[in-house]
């Protein structure tokens, strides 16, 4: 972990790339970049090699670190400039998207709203919703996912000036967060802080850390493959899903910024490992629940089985099928995680304290 965090910047590397963004894109400084690059020794000791690296996104931000920081650079800085006060947004019971636009937007006045689907209870899945509610959120139960975006509509229809975030916060403007991301990789890589990653590997749910990293290394004509660890149902992340958010953030960013010319794209290279979902969002796998402890080294904090438990099982696998490749693990969990006070649960409605019951598999 770096020493000292990065103070906030002026402009993004890829606004510098192309000055017509700062201009026609809204965004907002909420990222302390570059997060760091360092050996990933949870993973390079287990295996025995030293060319095993770890981008460290948990640390991106003191308010709440993770992949959402950003996206929500652009996302948050288009809800003030459309003059909104609420955001609404929707996700699972555990969901680091909500809370992370609880945190983020409740730090910058806004008031948040998010509709819950029902999905498997762990103890990291219950902490997360405790702090949503304990930091201000309004938590709507939804239960299915039908009835989920009801809520989320009813409640974006009824605030006086609202804001929609979707799921996974994965639309092209968002996007770009991940783009500029690979080209302050590139930069570490010409500083000589790591080798050129030969595969990036990355939790995929929405997939807009996916698009963002393959649209990033096309435009650098890196030959780098960003491997997606499926998280999700199949249906909200495929290769044709992937496809439609890397042409949508392709055409995105030639409208807005003049000199980018698709044409000159290598092709983004980019898989999906469909093999760590095990019963689908948020279930638990026998090897994520084992690899809990190597997300607790690999980040100081307390692991969790939805996003990185699985992707770590996929990063080993990766590394022991490819010996001579120099692999890059982004890490996407927030390495601040609030502690929600002891008389959280009094918030919640009486279907939503029903996920705090029982005993959990971890």
């Amino acid at each position: 972990m770096s020493a000292k965090r990065p103070a906030l910047r002026t402009e993004t590397a890829l606004m510098a790339e192309y000055p017509d963004l700062a201009r026609s894109v809204p965004w907002l400084a909420l990222a302390h970049v570059p997060t760091p690059v360092e050996p990933c020794t949870a993973i390079a000791d287990y295996l025995g090699r030293g060319d095993v690296w770890v981008k460290r996104d948990d640390l991106i931000s003191p308010i709440y670190g993770g992949n959402k920081v950003r996206r929500y650079e652009h996302l948050l800085a288009d809800a003030q400039a459309r003059g909104a006060t609420r955001l609404v947004t929707a996700g699972g019971l555990g969901s680091t998207q909500v809370l992370a636009t609880i945190l983020l937007g409740r730090s910058l006045g806004f008031d948040v709203s998010a509709a819950l689907f029902d999905q498997p209870a762990t103890s990291f899945a219950r902490k997360t919703l405790l702090a949503g509610v304990s930091s201000g959120g309004r938590l709507l139960y939804g239960g299915g996912y039908v009835m989920t975006a009801a809520r989320a509509w009813g409640a974006y229809r009824d605030a006086e000036r609202p804001y929609l975030i979707l799921p996974g916060a994965s639309t092209a403007m968002a996007n770009l967060g991940y783009v500029d991301a690979m080209l302050e990789l590139a930069e570490q890589v010409r500083r000589g802080e790591m080798p050129r990653p030969d595969r990036i590997v990355v939790a995929a749910g929405s997939a807009g850390t996916l698009v963002g990293l393959s649209l990033g290394a096309a435009m650098l004509r890196w030959p780098t493959i960003v491997v997606g660890v499926r998280i999700t149902d199949l249906l909200a992340c495929n290769r044709v899903t992937v496809r439609v958010l890397l042409a949508g953030t392709a055409r995105f960013l030639a409208r807005h910024a003049r000199g980018f010319a698709r044409s000159e794209l290598s092709t983004p290279r980019f898989e999906l490992d469909h093999r760590r979902v095990g019963g689908g969002y948020g279930h638990p796998t026998q090897e994520a629940i084992a690899a809990v402890a190597q997300v607790e080294r690999l980040s100081g904090m307390p692991g969790e089985v939805t996003y990185t438990g699985k992707a770590l099982v996929a990063l080993r696998e990766i590394c022991g099928a490819h010996p001579r490749e120099t692999i890059l693990y982004w890490h996407t969990l927030s390495s601040i995680q609030p502690v929600p006070p002891p008389d959280a649960a009094r918030d919640l409605s009486p279907e939503m304290a029903r996920f705090l019951e029982g005993d959990v598999p971890i």
